[in-house]
């Protein structure tokens, strides 16, 4: 089954006159009177015991005449009459309790089988399911636990399907759709997954998973202003949660906000479990901003909180660089390489140290090596240009300056063409174009993204689909790390000798 066919036929809200609104329609009141809510426990396990256990006594309690009211005035009761007629009857109370005991409410079954499905103990859920259909006014509730089931079982289609037999209910339907939703942005059907969030967050506004499902759902098709609104209305319900805040943070950093970003890892930082490793994570990107802030001295006292992944000990060399303290460079540049070898920040530092130490040569060669995994970096190509400037290579720089000048435009286009996305929540073919210049700036994780956004949002259209398809086959997923693609850049090795 198909979102489609879920959003046409069994999750759309209907107007009031009983047909389907549009998909986008804000109706909260679907179709036809609902039965109220009640919890008449049983207390027969038969449906018509009650009937037969009272039909069994009629003829002998039933009294041959029925008394008038002046009969009821008059009767004269003995106390010693009454007393055996009142024990018989309690004796007869008690004995029916024994042999009829009370079964569970309605609503106490339906917590049980919900925390039998969520504990994935499908028996009881099951079981449970089964009592709750025999009553007309729960039969939405076994929808939904056989929905919980499936699920949980990895029948994804089925559990869809189960979800919408428990949208016509205003008890169940919040529910239904939400799973449903969860179901749909599992499966990257990123748009009809939004329309049913965000039905579920018109019945329902402070519906936090919904909230944070649907910020999820826009950061995936690449509506960052969206996203950062939604995120924004999670941390309003839940202001000591620090992951809608990091997640904000995150987002501005991607588009290169510095400032707005630097502010909200300092919120994060603030709301992170102490010395955790999401609050190192935390502090390392906030450094990161603030080196680009060039607040070298801030930046190295965050950074102390950031571990000491090799990323973070280039950040903090960078910043002893430009402070001059270029002893204390050098040595975590150093460091930064020892772990990674080819870590761009450090190698720069690195061959800054060596030219400083009339070294050009040596320095050339590691910016060479660090080249080869990162061909699309322009500092890296500018560096170079530099040093073989310096050894006077005339025609070696000015292969790097053109590359870099070509890889600087391509930058310009994808970072233009992202940034019209940022309040987009519809255009599929800008996200096609945005997902081709990832790939020819060899940033595959980025163009896998940007391919998936669109097939989530159009999957009836052919051209994302195919799109996807060929890159998955060009780009298997086990090396869509940002390795370069092949035949895009191409840098000659430098040489140890003048010549070109």
């Amino acid at each position: 089954m198909t979102g489609g066919f879920l959003l046409s036929q069994d999750f759309r809200p209907k107007l009031a006159t009983g047909q389907p609104a549009s998909p986008n329609s804000r109706q909260l009141m679907p179709t036809g009177n609902f039965r109220k809510m009640r919890d008449f426990p049983s207390m027969h396990p038969h449906p018509n015991s009650a009937l037969i256990h009272f039909q069994g006594h009629q003829q002998r309690l039933a009294p041959r005449y029925r008394p008038t009211r002046n009969h009821l005035q008059t009767m004269k009761y003995s106390p010693g009459k009454l007393l055996p007629l009142l024990l018989l009857l309690s004796l007869t109370a008690a004995g029916s309790a024994l042999l009829w005991p009370r079964s569970p409410a309605p609503a106490e079954l339906y917590k049980t089988g919900k925390a039998a499905a969520l504990n994935a103990d499908w028996k009881t859920a099951s079981a449970v399911a089964d009592q709750l259909q025999k009553l007309p006014e729960w039969e939405a509730h076994a929808g939904l636990l056989r929905g919980f089931i499936a699920r949980g079982r990895g029948q994804l289609k089925e559990a869809l399907l189960l979800f919408s037999l428990a949208n016509f209910n205003p008890a169940t339907r919040t529910e239904a759709y939400f799973h449903a939703g969860s179901i749909l942005h599992q499966q990257q059907q990123f748009k009809q997954s939004i329309l049913l969030l965000r039905q579920v967050l018109d019945w329902q506004p402070d519906h936090l998973d919904a909230l944070r499902l649907l910020a999820a759902s826009w950061y995936d098709i690449g509506a960052m202003e969206k996203a950062i609104q939604t995120l924004r209305e999670v941390a309003r319900l839940a202001p000591a949660d620090y992951r809608p805040v990091y997640m904000q943070a995150s987002i501005l950093q991607d588009f290169e906000r510095w400032e707005d970003a630097s502010l909200a890892f300092a919120e994060a930082a603030a709301k992170a479990p102490a010395g955790s490793p999401v609050s190192a994570e935390i502090h390392a990107a906030w450094g990161d901003c603030l080196t680009q802030l060039r607040r070298w001295e801030q930046a190295l006292s965050i950074l102390e909180n950031a571990g000491d992944w090799p990323a973070v000990l280039a950040l903090k060399a960078q910043a002893m660089y430009s402070l001059r303290r270029f002893d204390e460079a050098a040595r975590l540049a150093q460091l930064a390489r020892a772990k990674d070898p080819t870590q761009p920040d450090a190698t720069l530092v690195a061959a800054a140290t060596l030219e400083r130490q009339n070294n050009a040569t040596q320095g050339l060669q590691i910016l060479s090596n660090c080249l080869q995994k990162h061909p699309y970096d322009l500092r890296l190509h500018h560096r170079t240009a530099d040093l073989l400037a310096a050894l006077e290579r005339p025609t070696e720089a000015e292969h790097y300056r053109r590359q870099a000048g070509e890889i600087a435009a391509l930058r310009t286009r994808f970072s233009t063409a992202q940034q019209t996305l940022v309040q987009d929540t519809t255009t599929v073919e800008k996200r096609l174009e945005v997902a081709a210049l990832a790939e020819q700036l060899g940033e595959l994780q980025t163009a896998e993204r940007w391919l998936r956004a669109a097939v989530g949002m159009a999957p009836e259209l052919p051209a994302a689909n195919a799109a996807l398809e060929q890159f998955l086959q060009k780009h298997p997923p086990a090396t869509t790390n940002n390795t370069p693609p092949a035949n895009t850049v191409t840098n000659p090795p430098v040489t140890m000798n003048p010549e070109f």
